[in-house]
């Protein structure tokens, strides 16, 4: 693994093949095909259907293998971070040196699926720490480190704290800063991020409202069709779901674009906490210098 380029191998993760929202779609998909299925489409006809029922599992299956990411290895002189399947497929670049990135720090991310929650709002989505990389031209690389078992809403994983240990050592030993365009905070500014990365992402009564009101919508729908003497065909049945699901798409929408912005202010904060650790670690070796 290690070459004359790359330097001596420090530090290898290998993430989980797909992560725990993944799963839990597929054991759900699983239980719903192979079980509730033939209990209650069987007696009537409408299970297997020519194996029509077996789409949803497959697509899912389709997509964990799709999306299965490799490992990341971190060097001497570089690292290559971790890319799906289908990136690596179309020849997606993996390995970047050192001296392309210029920003290493702690960056905020959700895990895939977890905005789809309808009580994400109120507890925050399921928001993991990863390794953020801005390259010097312009690229902003994340590195997840997603843990196969979720037991916090904001954790360090063991493979992040690990890597990261590493690639601050290496950095030590080097005597080179890992943040060079941190932004500057004031105190002000930092409890101002804060309290704003703490707020509901949106309010919990417009969550429940946008979850529980499909069936009333489509009970309405309905209702208001049998009046006028209209033939619910199964185009008419089609648009009402369609209908019925735009309240809670909005919700996850916004869910979604709010964690996102979230994320992206946790991200600032552990950029210029980052940056404030390097000039802590490096003020006594600077003091002893200038003594010297």
């Amino acid at each position: 693994m290690a070459s004359e380029t790359r330097g001596p191998l420090l530090y290898a993760y290998r993430p989980i093949p797909a992560n725990p929202m993944t799963v839990a779609v597929l054991l759900l998909g699983l239980v719903v095909t192979f079980v509730i299925g033939p209990i209650a489409a069987g007696p009537e006809g409408l299970w297997p259907l020519g194996g029509l029922c077996f789409v949803p599992v497959a697509l899912v299956v389709a997509a964990m293998i799709v999306f299965k990411p490799s490992p990341t290895f971190v060097f001497e002189n570089g690292i290559e971070i971790s890319l799906p399947l289908w990136q690596r497929i179309r020849g997606a670049r993996g390995y970047y040196a050192w001296s392309e990135i210029r920003d290493i720090y702690p960056r905020s991310y959700e895990i895939g699926g977890a905005f789809l929650s309808p009580f994400a709002s109120s507890a925050g989505t399921l928001v993991h720490t990863g390794i953020g990389l801005d390259t010097n031209a312009g690229e902003h690389l994340l590195i997840r480190f997603t843990p196969g078992s979720i037991r916090a809403f904001r954790a360090e994983s063991q493979g992040y704290l690990e890597a990261m240990a590493v690639i601050r050592n290496r950095f030590t030993r080097r005597a080179e800063p890992m943040v060079t365009t941190a932004k500057t905070f004031s105190d002000q500014q930092v409890l101002a991020m804060q309290a704003a990365a703490r707020e509901p992402l949106v309010p919990i009564t417009g969550v429940f409202v946008a979850f529980f009101l499909p069936p009333s919508i489509i009970a309405a729908i309905l209702i208001a069709l049998s009046a006028a003497r209209v033939v619910l065909t199964p185009i008419i049945l089609f648009v009402a779901l369609v209908v019925a699901l735009i309240p809670p798409a909005v919700s996850m929408i916004r869910t979604l674009r709010q964690s996102e912005r979230r994320n992206e202010i946790l991200s600032e904060l552990a950029k210029y906490q980052e940056h404030l650790r390097e000039a802590a670690e490096a003020a006594p070796t600077l003091r002893a210098s200038q003594g010297s």
